[in-house]
């Protein structure tokens, strides 16, 4: 019961990092330097942080809420 928690933290932490590694680029690029060949492969490496993102936030509420 106790790793339980103990994993759910890791993961709303990591969570939290991917976050907050996601608005530094996304502020880097905002800003021009960090620059993308292909505005395709911006927008596909946009949504996969996102869905990881929002994959770790409600696994992580699930896993609190209705255990």
């Amino acid at each position: 019961m106790v790793t339980g928690y103990i994993f759910t933290a890791f993961l709303i932490i990591l969570g939290l990092v991917v976050m907050r590694f996601g608005s530094i680029h996304f502020k880097k690029f905002k800003e021009g330097k960090t620059k993308i060949k292909s505005k395709l492969s911006g927008q596909l490496s946009f949504l996969i942080l996102l869905i990881v993102i929002l994959g770790l936030i409600v696994y992580s509420i699930n896993d609190l809420l209705f255990k």
